[in-house]
Formats: C-alpha cells, sequence, structure tokens
C-alpha cells in the first residue's frame, strides 16, 4: 500500500469535507421537501375531509328531495323542510325550488278542484253520484242510470201561485231558498236524495226502503211544523204541505244532451206518485201513501196509517188504494181519526155497498167527532152527488178522478 503524502490527505479531506457538505445540503433540502410534502399531506387530508363533509351534506340533502317526493305522495309536504335546499345556488337549489314551487301549485289547482266539485255538488248531488256507483263528477256520462224498485216522493206547497202573489220576486225566492233549507236535509237524513227540485215542491227517490221514504216524510213535516213555528214568529202566515209516496221499479239517472245533463226519473211510477201527492187537497191530508207502499214497509205497526179510498187517477185505468199517514198531523188530529176509525171503515164499506143512508150516517158520526175530518166531508159531498146522480152500474166504490 502506498503511503499517501500529507498534501495527497489533506486533498482528500477537503474532498471528503466537500462530498459531506453537499450530502448536508442534500439532506437539508431533501428535510425542505419532506415538510413541504407533510404540509401538502396535511392540505389534501383536510381538503378530502372537508370534500367529504361537503359529499354528506350533499347527499343528505339530495335524500331530504326524496323525502319530500314521498310526503308529496302522502300529501304532507311542507316548504319549510326544503328550505336549506332550496336556499343552495347550484343545480341542487334550482331543483328544490322548482320542485317546491311545482308542488304548491299542484296543491292550488287541487284546492280548486275541489271547490269546483263541490260548487258541482250543489247541483248534482254526493248521494246521486254514489247511487250511479260514480267517484266524482266528472264520471257522469249520458245515460248513465240504476233501475230497480224504488220509493219516490213528490211533496209542494198547497195554493203556491196564490201565495206567491203577495210576495216580490226576491221575497219569492228567499221564502222558497228558506223553506228548502228546513226541509232537504230530512231526505238526506233518511237515505234518500233529492233529484230535482220543482219552484215550491220537489220530488225525491229512496232506493233501499219504502221504510226510509215514511220516515223521511215524517221528518220533512216535523220541519214543516219548525219552519211554520218561525215564520209565525215573524208576523207571517204558516204553509201547508201536501206528500205523495208510491214504490214501484223505475229507472233514475242522467238525461238531456251531450252539453246538458240532469238528472231524472223514468217510469209510471213517477207519474202515479205526483197524482197522490195532488189529491191530497181533495181529501185534505198531507200525506197520502199507496197500498203498494204499506205492503212494503218492514215495520208497519210503527206507523198511524188510516185508509182513505181505492181511486182511479187522471191517465190511468187501474185502480190503487190510497192510505193517510196520521204521524204527520198534530196528536189532537191523529187522536180523533183513530179514534173515528171503525166509523170511518164502515162508512167507507156502505159506500162501496152502495148504501148511501148508512154510509152517510156513519161519516156523520165521524164528523160529530172530529169536525174538521175533510176526508169525511168529501164522502158526504160524493154520497149526495151519487143519490141525486145514480149509483153507476158495477159500482165498487172506485171514484175515478177527471182532473190532476
Amino acid at each position: 500500500m502506498t503511503e499517501l503524502s500529507k498534501e495527497e490527505l489533506l486533498a482528500q479531506i477537503a474532498d471528503l469535507s466537500r462530498q459531506l457538505a453537499e450530502v448536508n445540503e442534500e439532506k437539508a433540502d431533501l428535510e425542505i421537501m419532506l415538510e413541504s410534502i407533510t404540509e401538502h399531506s396535511t392540505d389534501l387530508e383536510n381538503q378530502i375531509r372537508q370534500n367529504n363533509k361537503q359529499l354528506q351534506s350533499y347527499i343528505q340533502q339530495v335524500e331530504k328531495l326524496t323525502d319530500a317526493a314521498v310526503a308529496v305522495e302522502n300529501n304532507s309536504f311542507e316548504p319549510e323542510n326544503l328550505a336549506q335546499v332550496t336556499a343552495r345556488e347550484d343545480e341542487l337549489g334550482n331543483l328544490a325550488k322548482v320542485f317546491t314551487q311545482m308542488v304548491q301549485t299542484i296543491k292550488t289547482r287541487e284546492q280548486e278542484l275541489e271547490e269546483l266539485l263541490k260548487a258541482f255538488g250543489r247541483f248534482v248531488p254526493h248521494e246521486f253520484l254514489k247511487f250511479l256507483q260514480k267517484q266524482s263528477i266528472l264520471d257522469i256520462k249520458l245515460g248513465d242510470h240504476v233501475s230497480k224498485e224504488m220509493a219516490v216522493m213528490f211533496s209542494d206547497i198547497r195554493s203556491f201561485t196564490a201565495f206567491s202573489e203577495r210576495m216580490t220576486p226576491q221575497e219569492t225566492f228567499d221564502f222558497i231558498n228558506a223553506y228548502l233549507r228546513y226541509v232537504s236535509p230530512e231526505i238526506r237524513g233518511h237515505n234518500g236524495f233529492v233529484v230535482k227540485f220543482m219552484a215550491d215542491g220537489m220530488m225525491a227517490v229512496f232506493p233501499d226502503s219504502a221504510d226510509d221514504a215514511i220516515a223521511g216524510g215524517i221528518a220533512f213535516f216535523k220541519k214543516v211544523k219548525a219552519f211554520n213555528q218561525e215564520r209565525e214568529e215573524r208576523g207571517y202566515s204558516p204553509i201547508e204541505v201536501g206528500m205523495g209516496i208510491h214504490v214501484g221499479h223505475m229507472m233514475v239517472g242522467v238525461v238531456g244532451e251531450q252539453d246538458r245533463l240532469q238528472g231524472d226519473t223514468l217510469s209510471d211510477t213517477v207519474n202515479l206518485t205526483s197524482r197522490l201527492e195532488g189529491l191530497t187537497k181533495y181529501y185534505g191530508v198531507s200525506m197520502v201513501i199507496s197500498g203498494d207502499v204499506l205492503e212494503r214497509l218492514s215495520h208497519r205497526e210503527q206507523y198511524k196509517v188510516r185508509f182513505i179510498d181505492r181511486t182511479i187517477v187522471k191517465g190511468r185505468s187501474e185502480p190503487i188504494t190510497a192510505y193517510e199517514v196520521l204521524d204527520v198531523e198534530t196528536e189532537l188530529m191523529q187522536n180523533l181519526k183513530l179514534q173515528t176509525l171503525p166509523d170511518f171503515a164502515a162508512g167507507f164499506q156502505h159506500y162501496c155497498n152502495g148504501d148511501l143512508k148508512t154510509a152517510q150516517a156513519c161519516f156523520n158520526q165521524v164528523l160529530s167527532a172530529n169536525p174538521l175530518d175533510k176526508t169525511a166531508k168529501l164522502y158526504l159531498q160524493r154520497i149526495t152527488q151519487l143519490a141525486n146522480q145514480g149509483i153507476p152500474e158495477n159500482w165498487r166504490g172506485i171514484w175515478v178522478f177527471t182532473e190532476k
């Protein structure tokens, strides 16, 4: 091994020192670089952490928008639930704003439609739609109908034309509307519905049973009594109402033309019911029902009924049996008519047999106990007419009306 000279050794030491210095410089640069990488790594971690928070917030707000859509389906949406999302200035915020506006517009339209359907419901009652098995008036079509056996009711105010002559047109309208507000709910309250109003009268049907019609008619007259009490307290005269009820097969549905529809009933049953109602003024009674109604009552014993006639009304060839429902009369009149019922029935039987003298005595007996029995008075008038004109051949006691 060659021994280095002092100068060479110094030179090598100097070279090593230089290399060491360079290593130290590189080490310092590396430390600076590592420090920078550490800083960048921390910034990156913070950025990732921040982005995760933003992403999580974004996801949560997307979920709020999804929940809002579900709430709309459940009809429980509240705009306040999306306030945080709609405050965003990005596309999600714009979507939330449009969504909220659309929901509010739909709700407004639904409210308007609901109000419109309620308004139409005043012309086409809900009970009529239910009867036709329709969800709404939008489902109604020309020709929709139900055909079955039903009870039908006609009612009107007696002598209304003369009664209304004392009123102005406005007073007439106010009177009619006040009266109908009183009595119409009793029809609905007994499973019936008004098919149509006819000035001072109405036609209603009871699809389920004759019992509903009778009970509804009795409740109807209780309301008339309350209406009259109110009128008398205000200094006005009371009104008298006549009502006829019959039962039979009929068709109830929608008639008219494509641009003008209305509910109506089509049947001879309807015409006969109208005739029965018209007969109330001849017999001087308030409520007349047919024998068909009486036969179909499930609880006939609940009502006080008096047979009044077998008659052929105008437009028909077959006789119909008519009964008076006493439950709509005052308690005093009910008791008097029930008390005189045997004499009345005997009088009618003698009348049918052509024994006019005995029939006259029976009806006079009725009037001696009850001078206000207008039906008994009617039979006395008939007896006088038959005595003067002679009893027709094949007389069976069936009176033929030539007027409505």
